[in-house]
């Protein structure tokens, strides 16, 4: 059952002039790891309302979670009468609407998801993070700077400022992740793929290695990627979901009957889409006073790169504040926040802010209606290339999908 009665309420109470805000207090993305640790039995923070399983048996003893990076609830409603696996979750479990967090990106949403903690505690504000204490610009995921080089002055353990939530479970919960990438969680036993086509047999090998209990969680990367390229009413991208499903039906349905019975089945997504067009995503060059405006790192060049074209963070000089957002007001067609703005609404999380998220925190924080803005030019062109974009408040990127069913029940020739 696909919940419309909740995208409803979540619209009413959380959008505003067609921007939808995180509900962070209830129906949110981030609520979504306590709510797997509560059913695992241990209490790690705020989980999810009981509406958002309403009729899910959820009384098990083994919990994997499938992420589908990007796959937007508005896609899952177009895509699942397609794709046999969206189709039966919707049918014989539950679909739960929740809002992402801000920015609705995967670096702040999954350090959100592996830690608990919101994005303005654990500190990191989007795909490129400004560290000022070593007065340097890194990429959040992977751990690197422009260069590609590790940053200079900063560890791994300084991307966030948090620890992983699977630490609190029970010693004998076996943990296992399914990722296309090295995973180095003490907590965790990692299978990696390599290609999409082997995402199947690694996740079997998973579920068939763990024992119970046990939370098994697989990473899919695949269909953001094919968005980012290509757009979500693009060919590519129904191919590439369906692919993703395939697999995933193959995994779960060599499970024995007997785990299958013990074991609750939640597919989500950290972040939707929305189409740019890229005719007219905005190149911040084009800005003279922007330009002059922003502040200068240790080498003498201007701070560019904080956030990403639907979350631009603008560090900038002292007293060029109103003037920089006086002009981007006249010109472009976005919600613009002041820093102040940005702590007291709780944008990033109501929380109280941490001290790594304060001073990473832009002056002010553009994000766009419906487009990208980023910096081209000479510097990163690019990024205003890419048709899907995530990271803003569009509804269409905000809202994504909890899917949830008992996987006896999701297997079964009922």
């Amino acid at each position: 059952m696909l919940r419309a009665d909740l995208e409803d309420q979540l619209r009413d109470r959380y959008e505003r002039d067609g921007y939808l805000y995180p509900g962070y207090d209830s129906f949110c993305f981030a609520n979504v790891p306590h709510t797997v640790a509560s059913i695992l039995g241990a209490e790690t923070g705020r989980t999810l309302p009981d509406e958002a399983l309403r009729g899910v048996e959820t009384d098990v003893e083994n919990v994997l979670v499938v992420l589908l990076d990007g796959l937007g609830l508005n896609r899952w409603r177009s895509e699942r009468t397609d794709v046999p696996l969206l189709e039966r979750l919707t049918e014989r479990g539950t679909v739960t609407p929740l809002t992402s967090v801000y920015p609705s990106e995967t670096a702040a949403a999954m350090t959100t998801y592996h830690t608990g903690a919101l994005p303005a505690d654990h500190g990191v504000i989007g795909w490129n993070v400004h560290e000022p204490t070593v007065g340097t610009s890194f990429l959040a995921l992977p751990f690197v700077d422009k260069a590609g080089n590790p940053p200079a002055g900063l560890e791994p353990d300084d991307v966030a400022d948090a620890d992983p939530w699977v630490a609190a479970l029970e010693s004998e919960v076996d943990v296992r992740y399914v990722t296309g990438y090295p995973e180095h969680e003490a907590h965790a036993t990692n299978h990696e793929y390599d290609a999409l086509e082997n995402l199947g047999e690694t996740l079997e090998d998973a579920l068939a290695a763990a024992a119970s209990p046990s939370y098994t969680f697989a990473y899919v990367p695949h269909v953001d990627v094919a968005a980012h390229q290509h757009g979500t009413t693009s060919e590519q991208y129904r191919e590439t979901l369906a692919q993703a499903c395939a697999q995933l039906e193959d995994a779960l349905a060599a499970v024995d009957l007997e785990t299958a019975e013990e074991t609750l089945v939640l597919v989500t997504a950290d972040h939707g889409h929305v189409d740019t067009d890229l005719d007219r995503n905005v190149d911040l060059t084009a800005f003279d006073v922007l330009e002059e405006s922003l502040e200068r790192g240790p080498d003498g060049e201007p701070i560019r790169y904080a956030g990403s074209p639907r979350n631009v963070h603008l560090h900038l000089r002292e007293g060029t504040v109103e003037r920089v957002r006086e002009e981007l007001s006249s010109r472009l067609d976005a919600r613009i926040f002041r820093r102040e703005t940005v702590l007291e609404e709780g944008l990033f999380g109501d929380c109280e802010p941490s001290a790594t998220f304060e001073r990473r925190l832009g002056d002010l924080v553009v994000s766009h209606r419906e487009l990208g803005v980023w910096y081209g030019g000479d510097y990163e062109p690019d990024e205003l290339e890419l048709v899907g974009m995530h990271g803003g408040l569009n509804p269409d990127e905000m809202l994504v999908p909890l899917a949830a069913c008992r996987l006896s029940a999701l297997r079964s020739s009922a």
